[in-house]
């Protein structure tokens, strides 16, 4: 008859996912990237909590070993990695549009390389720093490797904070292109580093090679699933047939990827960037909207999954004082090397500097929230033998950096958003009062924007009071003094072309 693993194991996420998403929905009212993952992580406290409440009781036990051996079986990297996330990326890239890309290419590909190599190594500078000053020491390469799978900004948990904020079209553009294209960075630099730490020779010119290889096939391999997939997307077609044509982009483009050894996740992004904006010519717009729809829903069910997944990790974590302390430490240097690995990344190219919105980097950088790949990379290789001496440093830091992610950068990207973009409506009293003065004084500049639309429906940025921002008073405090450098210096600050 067998024994009903499967059956048991969706039955039991699906009802932990349900409680997590009607409690975090009407209870905390947060994004969803941030809240069911605090809920699931409180629920395994109470469970346990619970479990050493009713040691010894005769009628009522929980068998909190049992449970821990059933979490630990679940493989983390296999359901993600090389598995739902190749619905979420197309599901994003449908709906990206290419225009955007050809746009804000050159800032999306700075994030997404250079920022993101420089963020890991001074991420895990930083962390060998503090691991030595403790008495811990841990050897610097499995840092830096550590740093590898925390840089990368999760397509997830960005496109979850990004949808409970006002935020200008260009940031938004940014976040989420950033989030879709640096995956194949980050698994590279992961598994070129976790090759070395296994005893392979490092060569710096066959890493180059074999990045741009995976790249140059990944993009092929999209490309040509796109083209294939648009030929089959023509003609008349029933709405499931629509789906699961989607679907076999997803999961084709991916696993072909795979098997070429190339970057999946370029692959079904480019496939799906392709499909997204040639489908409008092809199908009607009631069945572009209902498959996008249906997507949509499919990404939301996934996404309850995953981040309760994300809380029920804890059931692995020893959690000491010591390992708390160390990954809040963690979390914060993470948070300073990527404000300083964007900042400098950016110094390279003094024009988009000279171009920027005021608070754009700040934002940026600010927003970069971590998410299931980083975990699902840590909890792939942390029981290989190079590593298993420092599992749970890596595990623990990893978690708590994740989590913390979400709370601080995804709970504060409104306050931060509001000390550059003005906001009537903005917190003035209480904890969040206080949170948004601070925020503001990220603002060295002092003046704000005003996002609006024009007359035709497009996006607008402009000064908020540029009275305040051209003249000045006197010295005899009454006469206004006009300055027509200033004038000319406020419609370069508004000009659409600027980063």
């Amino acid at each position: 008859m067998g024994n009903y693993f499967l059956l048991q194991f969706f039955t039991v996420i699906f009802a932990l996912s349900i409680v997590t998403t009607i409690f975090n929905k009407r209870i905390l009212g947060f994004p969803q990237a941030i809240g069911v993952p605090i809920v699931s992580a409180i629920l395994v406290f109470i469970l346990q909590w619970g479990a050493s409440l009713l040691s010894g009781n005769q009628f009522i036990t929980i068998n909190i070993h049992s449970i821990e051996d059933a979490v630990r079986k679940i493989d983390f990297y296999d359901f993600l990695v090389n598995g739902v996330i190749c619905f979420i990326l197309t599901s994003s890239a449908l709906k990206f549009k290419v225009s955007d890309l050809r746009t804000f290419w050159k800032p999306i590909g700075i994030l997404a390389t250079i920022a993101l190599v420089l963020c890991a190594v001074f991420y895990g500078g930083l962390l060998y720093g503090f691991q030595y000053l403790i008495g811990e020491p841990v050897p610097i390469l499995i840092l830096f490797l550590l740093g590898s799978a925390l840089v990368a900004t999760d397509p997830i948990g960005v496109k979850g904070v990004l949808s409970s904020v006002r935020a200008p079209h260009h940031l938004m553009i940014k976040l989420e292109g950033e989030s879709l294209f640096n995956d194949a960075m980050c698994i590279a630099i992961f598994m070129t580093l976790l090759n070395v730490l296994e005893g392979e020779h490092f060569s710096l010119l066959a890493t180059l090679q074999t990045l741009l290889y995976e790249i140059v096939v990944a993009v092929v391999i999209g490309w040509a699933f796109g083209l294939g997939i648009l030929r089959l997307l023509k003609g008349k077609h029933e709405m499931e047939s629509l789906i699961l044509t989607t679907a076999l982009l997803a999961c084709g483009s991916y696993l072909v990827a795979l098997f070429a050894h190339a970057s999946a996740p370029i692959a079904c992004v480019i496939g799906g960037l392709i499909v997204g904006n040639k489908w409008g010519e092809i199908l009607a717009e009631r069945e572009v909207r209902e498959v996008n729809h249906f997507w949509h829903t499919v990404e939301g069910i996934i996404n309850s999954f995953l981040f309760t997944l994300i809380g029920l990790e804890i059931f692995i974590l020893d959690l000491s004082s010591s390992l708390i302390f160390g990954g809040i430490v963690a979390f914060v240097l993470l948070h300073l090397s990527r404000f300083a690995a964007n900042f400098l990344s950016f110094a390279f190219f003094p024009s988009f500097r000279q171009k920027s919105y005021n608070g754009s980097l700040v934002i940026l950088s600010w927003g970069g929230v971590r998410g299931g790949i980083s975990l699902a990379l840590i909890l792939a290789v942390a029981n290989i033998p190079e590593l298993r001496q420092y599992s749970s440093i890596l595990i623990g830091y990893t978690f708590i950096s994740v989590l913390l992610s979400g709370v601080v950068c995804g709970l504060g990207l409104p306050a931060v958003m509001n000390a550059f973009y003005y906001n009537p409506n903005e917190e003035k009293r209480g904890f969040k009062g206080w949170y948004q003065r601070m925020c503001n004084k990220l603002n060295r500049k002092e003046y704000k924007y005003i996002v609006g639309e024009d007359k035709y429906g497009n996006e607008t940025i402009t000064i908020y009071k540029p009275e305040s921002f051209v003249d000045e008073k006197t010295e005899d405090g009454v006469a206004t003094l006009h300055r027509p450098d200033k004038a000319e210096e406020l419609k370069r600050l508004e000009q659409p072309g600027n980063f």
